[in-house]
């Protein structure tokens, strides 16, 4: 006896084998990378969807938490070595192919030996994933590596290079469930990010090449001739008839008044575009959602409709840019960031670290208005008896580290450190206040 699972209605023909979307299937359409080029290369939606995120992740970079004196050395390597720029690189390579990685140049000869911190770094290569082939997945549970591969070939001038994955900076396009990549045959991997938006991307741009064929079409003349087809039955008459409307479309280009035969009749069609913007516009917002992009992002417009001002659908991307840092770029460059730090300092103080600077900038007024706000609620915390709800010192020290996190007084964290908190100067209780 067979069992079947759905809804059926032999009346409706749903769940039956006359129900066309019952035999709707999806069918993964694998794309080889020179069609993924052309499309990069030639839809300016395919490679808007690749760029966008890599550009934004990158756009403001990161901020480092040291002394001054730190971060100026360690934003000078970063900036000989181009990191910013490799890793926009790096990742616009990994969202097109599903895969790229950025080869930490430290000048040895043994290449399958994991990367020793403190190693100089001479320079930043990003390797796409057609040259660089991942070995099996380490299936040792006891093995950071556990689940990834550990070592990769680099295909150069016909040889092959066995690197170990420290030497790597790994970034993956669109990532797969666990599992998937294996039985795809794409270990090590991810999906093109145009993989599943392709036919959102299709949609809109052949919308759009119809409509502009359809332009040509907006008006049509229409000269009805008496006994035209007559006329063409005989070829004597094709230079006569040739002449006669070559003459017609002149009389009515240099004046605009048509000139026929009281027996002739002439017309024009016109094409109508009243529900074209409407259906574009739905094509569009299948691309927004598929890409994860907001229009307002996506195609550089102001948000739609009268109450809307897009703030919303930005934040919700910025936050989604954030995770990106945070959850894969942070990982991927943890073992160069470590290079850095040493090779600009001789040393790895454990108190350095950075931040993400934000997507979104607070202007003039917001930021005044922060402020105000932050030194109000400090100063109505400490009030008369500070001393026996918060310690001053602490107080203090929280305020701080408040104003550094959101960017105001810059340097105060190391002017504290330097000329000492209120308390300790010997002011008086008042004072303190």
């Amino acid at each position: 006896m067979k069992w079947f699972d759905g809804l059926v209605n032999v009346v409706a023909n749903l769940g039956t084998a006359r129900d066309k979307a019952a035999h709707t299937y999806y069918a993964a359409d694998c794309l080889p990378q020179n069609e993924l080029l052309n499309i990069y290369r030639s839809s300016w939606l395919g490679k808007s969807i690749v760029d966008y995120p890599a550009e934004d992740a990158t756009r403001k970079w990161r901020k480092w938490r040291a002394n001054t004196d730190q971060i100026t050395r360690i934003e000078a390597l970063e900036t000989s070595l181009q990191l910013a720029k490799r890793v926009q690189q790096a990742m616009i390579s990994a969202r097109l192919f599903g895969g790229a990685a950025i080869y930490i140049n430290v000048n040895t000869k043994t290449q399958d030996k994991p990367l020793q911190i403190g190693a100089p770094i001479a320079s930043l290569i990003v390797l796409p994933q057609s040259v660089l082939t991942p070995e099996q997945i380490v299936q040792d549970i006891n093995n950071p590596y556990y689940g990834k591969p550990e070592f990769y070939l680099l295909q150069s001038e016909g040889k092959s290079v066995r690197i170990h994955a420290s030497r790597l900076v790994i970034f993956v396009g669109a990532e797969m469930p666990h599992g998937a990549a294996e039985m795809l045959g794409v270990q090590g991997w991810g999906d093109s990010v145009l993989q599943s938006t392709l036919d959102a991307i299709k949609q809109v741009d052949a919308t759009m090449a119809n409509m502009a064929s359809l332009v040509f079409e907006a008006k049509v003349d229409v000269f009805k001739f008496e006994s035209f087809a007559e006329m063409l039955a005989d070829s004597a008459n094709d230079e006569m008839l040739a002449r006669r409307l070559n003459l017609q479309a002149a009389m009515k280009g240099i004046n605009g008044a048509v000139v026929i035969d009281a027996k002739d009749d002439y017309d024009q069609k016109s094409a109508s575009f009243a529900s074209l913007p409407e259906v574009v516009a739905k094509f569009m917002e299948a691309v927004s959602g598929a890409a994860r992009i907001p229009a307002t992002r996506l195609y550089g417009r102001s948000a739609a409709g009268l109450s809307g001002t897009g703030d919303g659908d930005e934040r919700v991307y910025y936050d989604r840019i954030g995770y990106m840092q945070a959850s894969d770029m942070t990982p991927a460059l943890a073992a160069l960031d470590e290079c850095l730090i040493y090779q600009a300092l001789g040393e790895r103080p454990p108190e350095i670290y950075y931040q993400w600077a934000p997507l979104r900038q607070l202007t003039e007024t917001e930021r005044a208005d922060v402020f105000a706000k932050t030194a109000t609620a400090a100063r109505s915390l400490a009030g008369a008896q500070a001393g026996e709800l918060i310690p001053m010192d602490a107080l203090s020290e929280a305020l701080v580290n408040e104003l550094t996190e959101q960017g105001m007084l810059p340097g105060l964290d190391q002017a504290i450190a330097k000329f000492g908190s209120l308390s300790g100067q010997s002011l008086p209780q008042e004072d303190l206040l």
